[in-house]
């Protein structure tokens, strides 16, 4: 209603005052004309002529009037004009730094406008949302550098491939923000080259001093006008890739050496039976004090040593099929700590036991038993003085997790990834296979094992264990 208020005293301001203001010059002129002819013949204006002269000034006087409510009408439609366009103006302004403003209602056209300005600052804040929901969630890198080398855009997986907080990296140039040399390199051929980078896998170093493997592919960004606007950088990170490729190329290594190993095992295990055999007939023949024993001693000893690697070559070669079942892990630890309890009350080292609740797991009750063992002897030979082994259970949702930890020496970092691998060893005495068969072992169950050392500081062996065996 105030918008046509004002729309109404314009149309009065713009069309009613100038016609009102032409009968004011024209009844003007007349009455001057009335009187200079009144002079001229030498007649005295009589009292209608007078009365004629007092409507005319009341014209005038409203006239006056009209003028002022006019021009009062006038002011308030261009106040309120010029009001609704700064407040349209300022809520562009900012929109431009924040989608979430929204620009009051008003009425009229400037309301259908207003009306129109928050629709589309609605469907904008849609947009950002999924783009940015699309940046957070996205498992590659993305990174956007403007011409003047400037960065625009930096999600959480650039952060994480590149080592470099998002929000320490966001409005700085890309030479201050602490990426590799090969990235730098790569972004500023891009912003002085008209060419698009192809993916290149390589080994990015972090800040920190750590690497990861990436694929990187670089290309030019331009406006509609085809002026170069900054460059898109998108890296994929390798690590699973490499992990995969690594796993088979270990499972068709291990394969290959299985085969050498139990044709070798096969082989051994023949002319051991005999020679153990011969050994035995030997020391019963030979007289009682007869020096010659110990040299028979010795021969059965290291014949023993070599049944137990034929034993444990078979193992890793041709493992036994798994038959899942459910088993109480709490049970196969006490049941394996048996078989060490002595060893361990020798060597002065204590056994804590951590169990969890309702550790009951879908698997194969010897194969459990020879992974623990394993791992444990490997606990007790790494204590070369008093000291702990902890064990523990838990149960995380799906999985079961069991850990061992030891007070021992620890694992030297160069030793980290070779741990596993077949006939690997820093022992005097060791064959290399008990962590294979352990690693193998873990694998048939769906599982997976993982490590935790440093030199001096001892180890920590984790099993990953599911409840169900799927199949």
């Amino acid at each position: 209603m105030r918008y046509r208020f004002s729309l109404i005293l314009a149309i009065f301001l713009l069309v009613v005052i100038p016609i009102f203001v032409t009968g004011f010059f024209s009844m003007q002129t007349a009455d001057k004309a009335l009187q200079l002819t009144a002079l001229q013949a030498g007649v005295s204006l009589g009292p209608n002529d007078m009365q004629v002269q007092r409507l005319r000034e009341n014209v005038i006087y409203l006239l006056i009037i009209g003028t002022v409510v006019s021009l009062t009408g006038a002011g308030i439609f261009v106040s309120e004009l010029a009001g609704s366009v700064q407040t349209i103006q300022r809520g562009l302004d900012d929109l431009g730094h924040n989608l979430v403003t929204t620009i009051r209602p008003m009425h009229g056209v400037m309301g259908e406008i207003s009306a129109s300005i928050n629709r589309m600052a609605s469907r904008l804040r849609e947009a950002q949302t999924h783009r940015d929901a699309l940046l957070v969630n996205s498992p590659n890198g993305i990174i956007t550098v403007d011409e003047t080398g400037k960065i625009v855009l930096f999600n959480p997986a650039a952060a994480f491939l590149t080592g470099i907080e998002q929000t320490a990296a966001l409005s700085l140039n890309y030479l201050q923000a602490g990426f590799s040399e090969s990235l730098q390199t790569l972004i500023q051929t891009l912003l002085r080259q008209e060419e698009t980078v192809q993916a290149k896998e390589s080994l990015y170093t972090r800040p920190d001093g750590t690497s990861i493997a990436m694929a990187v592919t670089g290309s030019r960004l331009f406006d509609m006008q085809n002026r170069l606007i900054g460059v898109l950088l998108v890296m994929i990170d390798l690590r699973e890739k490499r992990l995969l490729e690594e796993q088979v190329l270990r499972a068709s290594r291990l394969a290959a050496l299985g085969e050498l190993a139990s044709g070798v095992a096969h082989e051994i295990r023949n002319p051991l039976t005999a020679v153990k055999g011969y050994t035995q007939l030997l020391d019963e023949e030979l007289p009682a004090g007869d020096e010659k024993h110990e040299y028979t001693s010795v021969i059965e000893k290291e014949v023993r040593r070599l049944d137990r690697l034929v034993q444990e070559l078979l193992a890793f070669a041709r493992p036994a099929a798994s038959r899942f079942q459910p088993v109480d892990l709490n049970a196969a630890i006490d049941e394996t700590l048996v078989l060490i309890d002595n060893r361990a009350l020798r060597e002065h080292i204590d056994l804590i036991k951590d169990f969890g609740q309702n550790i009951v797991a879908e698997a194969d009750r010897e194969q459990i038993k020879q992974i623990l063992l394993n791992l444990l002897l490997n606990a007790v030979q790494a204590i070369t003085a008093q000291g702990t082994i902890y064990l523990s259970t838990r149960r995380y949702e799906a999985e079961i997790i069991v850990r061992i930890v030891d007070s021992g020496k620890g694992i030297a970092p160069e030793h980290m990834e070779e741990l596993f691998n077949p006939f690997f060893t820093t022992k005097e005495q060791g064959t290399g296979l008990g962590l294979a068969i352990v690693h193998q072992l873990v694998e048939l169950h769906h599982g997976h094992i993982q490590v935790h050392s440093a030199p001096q500081r001892g180890a920590a062996f984790e099993i990953h264990l599911p409840l169900r065996q799927n199949g």
